[in-house]
């Protein structure tokens, strides 16, 4: 895609941007919210190896290319997974 992608993403703009960069079918913020909480891998919160959260405003921002790569690599999570037929 050769749209100019934004430095960091909220929840809610990063289930959009999943979406739009058809990496999964479907997913809402509430999805995204439950793989930060569960999935072991998931490379933003406290502790090592992990990226920290920015807050803006009332808002925690994520690195808009590590969660893109998080997404690209692995298997699929959560949301419904890309149309292949």
């Amino acid at each position: 895609m050769t749209k100019k992608l934004p430095p960091f993403v909220t929840f809610t703009s990063g289930a959009q941007l999943l979406i739009e960069e058809e990496l999964v079918e479907s997913i809402t913020p509430d999805g995204l919210r439950y793989i930060a909480r569960t999935a072991e891998d998931w490379p933003f919160g406290d502790g090592p190896g992990k990226r920290p959260y920015v807050q803006v405003g009332n808002a925690r921002t994520m690195e808009t290319r590590v969660f893109l790569a998080y997404f690209k690599a692995g298997p699929p999570r959560g949301g419904r997974g890309p149309n292949r037929q």
